[in-house]
């Protein structure tokens, strides 16, 4: 029992969790200082949770760091180009590349496919067990009349 409901809540949560980080990412966006980065590695696969790019960008502090970005399929993105990237002010280690996505937005679309997968489950699962105790009810009254 605790594993369905786990199971069950796994989808809301992970719409909730990535929400959250895409949320975070696009005020990151709006109030972060900027910084010109170069795009030093692009992983171009067919699976889409894994086209991603690596980013080398130096922050205000003169520190060189580096942050990552997922890649949409009709982005193209080229080695050793320029891009802008965003970062905290007080936390430079902390970035979004403008323009990419954010990796909520992988997390809340598996779970919105949990959440109907599951959800679905769940309910047709409810349906037979519903329409079994209703089919076990009318059989009872039935032999009661019968007697």
């Amino acid at each position: 029992m605790a594993v369905t409901v786990l199971v069950l809540c796994l989808g809301p949560v992970m719409i909730g969790v990535g929400s959250f980080m895409i949320n975070a990412d696009q005020e990151l966006a709006r109030t972060g200082a900027q910084a010109t980065g170069t795009i030093v590695h692009f992983d171009d696969v067919t699976k889409a949770s894994e086209r991603r790019i690596r980013v080398d960008y130096t922050a205000a502090d003169g520190v060189p760091r580096k942050t990552f970005a997922a890649v949409d399929h009709d982005q193209h993105p080229v080695v050793g180009s320029s891009v802008a990237v965003t970062y905290a002010e007080n936390d430079p280690g902390r970035a979004v590349v403008p323009g990419y996505e954010s990796d909520g937005v992988w997390l809340r679309g598996a779970g919105v496919v949990l959440t109907v997968i599951f959800g679905l489950i769940g309910l047709l699962f409810a349906v037979l067990v519903g329409s079994a105790v209703l089919r076990a009810k009318f059989r009872a009254r039935r032999t009661q009349q019968v007697v």
